[in-house]
């Protein structure tokens, strides 16, 4: 199928791509969230330090995230001779931009190879007005780059129609294939899909020496990071830790995802650990949010379907719609993307069928459904390709109908295409206007660096002010406990760990002050609220262990200082509260 005729197309999603890039090109990457400890990874690799988290007391090696991403961040510092976010992020920001342009032209010309150029380019253009697809790009996370790796393999695998005949496929494309599901493992661990995918594509194909040698190169792959696991959690630092729950299965950065995946809910240890029972039933559960969050990736997310709706309701009460509508409206619109995954499957394209089927399989094995839209994201483009090769289709089926019929088959599909389409256009133009929001870099020698990041609201500037307050006042060494603990290191330098998430506060106290903690910070971000849930009952429990030294207002943080000798025993403390 040639390319040549849909060049306009790529020019024109390209061009949108890079318009949507203006605004953002400006200051550091966002290191927020899992951006912090990629970047702190970086480091480490960068200054020869090993695979290590320097933030945490001791230096701890890593076991979570594979390499390559860190390995990336450490290439710019290398080359800039310099770890200091203030001026390796911006260069990383251009990076993404770069990636991201790879991405949607990806995007358009994998889909080339199942669809028409028009229908292709439909398939661009969803994948790039995906509000979280951009909010992503905006972080120095996985997501991204895995995406490209994974749309840059099915555009390098051979298409199951063209191996119809037996035709071995030819070395080059095995070998690129090859090094980018490498790759996308080395990105996340959920590339061990892909992998998994090419191999079972080449035994349903009954190819047993390409399956062997598919086999080969990923089990060298997954076996080689498994391995440097094992020896980490096999070595004596990991089994005596600097502080008592440093490796505590709940720590979820420090811990591999298998131990923190053994609880109930990872966010509340306090409810237990899973039996088989509760397994399947998160399974269950995960499963029956599937066709919704399916729905939100080839769309927006329900957030945003819901937040149309109170509108409508607000602005015609009498004519007011129940909130599951919306949540009705993207589980029906995962049925079409269903549909057109099953044609694939029947008309022999099983590669990209099983890896989508694999990825979901995955996802519902995990205990964070409130991830799922995230999840989904590098599977945005394979979705969307799903339900354009059934509007495709079934739009080639309705040429020889009657012409009354073609022409509601037509109008059906263009309200379909154009209602996502506007809703994301409407999204990302709410999200550009109002939570593209300016917020300020302090570096190590105290300049400042404006530049914008998404959904940067109030409660973050506030705990930026309140970080950087303590960056100017605390002791090298100190120890910060706090839920952003590697976005604290990273503008402060300090040793920062997350608070101790144990539901009695006499627990909880007694692990702090082993750290020792020096200071406690008490946030009001909403993204996770562990930093209120088991802090301030241990403020409350002992007020006079803890002073108050920074409070700016109701709706910023607060910072706590350790009052008298670090290191002071639990049983000393409850005796303390007890006078």
């Amino acid at each position: 199928m040639s390319l040549r005729p849909g060049w306009r197309y790529l020019v024109v999603l390209l061009g949108l791509a890079a318009a949507l890039w203006v605004p953002r090109l400006r200051g550091p990457l966002d290191l927020r969230y899992d951006g912090g400890v990629y970047y702190i990874l970086g480091t480490s690799l960068a200054e020869g330090r090993g695979y290590r988290i320097l933030s945490e007391p001791g230096a701890i090696e890593a076991v979570q995230y594979p390499p390559l991403l860190p390995a990336l961040a450490a290439l710019h510092m290398r080359l800039l001779g310099t770890g200091d976010p203030a001026v390796v992020g911006p260069w990383l920001r251009l990076t993404l931009f770069v990636m991201f342009l790879a991405y949607i032209a990806a995007v358009f010309l994998m889909s080339r190879r199942y669809l028409p150029a028009g229908s292709a380019f439909l398939v661009g253009l969803v994948t790039l007005l995906h509000m979280q697809t951009i909010f992503l790009s905006d972080f120095f996370t996985a997501d991204v780059p895995y995406a490209l790796a994974t749309v840059v393999f099915f555009l390098a695998a051979p298409v199951r129609r063209e191996t119809a005949n037996g035709t071995q496929t030819s070395w080059a494309r095995e070998v690129a294939c090859g090094t980018l599901g490498v790759a996308a493992y080395a990105l996340r661990t959920a590339g061990i899909a892909l992998l998994v995918a090419w191999i079972a594509d080449s035994l349903l194909a009954r190819r047993i020496r390409q399956t062997a040698i598919r086999a080969a190169v990923a089990l060298a792959a997954v076996a080689s990071w498994q391995a440097y696991t094992t020896q980490v959690k096999s070595s004596s630092e990991y089994r005596h830790p600097s502080y008592a729950y440093q490796r505590a299965d709940y720590q979820f950065y420090n811990v591999g995802y298998f131990e923190n995946m053994q609880y109930m809910d990872p966010f509340r240890p306090e409810l237990g650990r899973i039996s088989r029972a509760d397994f399947a039933r998160r399974v269950g559960n995960n499963v029956r949010l599937i066709p919704l969050s399916i729905g939100e990736a080839v769309s927006e997310h329900k957030g945003w379907w819901r937040g149309q709706l109170g509108k409508w309701n607000l602005k015609a009460p009498a004519l007011a719609l129940p909130e599951w509508l919306a949540d009705a409206a993207l589980v029906t619109l995962s049925l079409p993307v269903a549909a057109g995954f099953i044609l694939l499957a029947i008309r022999g394209y099983q590669l990209i069928v099983l890896y989508t089927a694999g990825s979901v399989l995955l996802m519902a094995l995990t205990p964070w459904p409130v991830q799922f839209s995230r999840y989904l994201i590098p599977l945005t483009p394979f979705l969307a390709l799903g339900l354009m090769y059934l509007i495709t289709d079934l739009a080639g089926r309705s040429a020889g109908a009657p012409t009354s019929r073609r022409r509601w088959a037509s109008m059906a599909f263009a309200a379909l295409l154009g209602f996502i389409v506007l809703q994301q256009t409407y999204t990302v133009y709410t999200s550009y206007t109002r939570h593209h929001q300016p917020a300020v870099y302090t570096d190590a020698a105290g300049r400042r660096h404006d530049y914008r990041l998404f959904f940067y609201d109030r409660t973050w500037r506030l705990h930026d002010d309140a970080i950087d307050w303590l960056a100017g006042r605390a002791k090298a060494g100190e120890v910060v406990a706090t839920s952003t603990p590697h976005w604290v290191y990273l503008k402060t330098g300090l040793p920062a760990v997350m608070p101790p998430y144990e539901a009695d506060p006499q627990e909880a106290e007694r692990l702090l002050n082993a750290v020792p903690v020096t200071y406690l910070i008490v946030d009001n971000l909403s993204f996770l609220d562990v930093g209120r849930r088991y802090t301030l009952p241990v403020i409350k429990g002992w007020p006079e262990r803890w002073s108050l030294i920074y409070f700016a207002n109701d709706t910023g943080p607060r910072i706590y200082r350790r009052v008298g000798p670090a290191g002071l025993t639990a049983s000393k403390a409850a005796s303390s509260r007890a006078k």
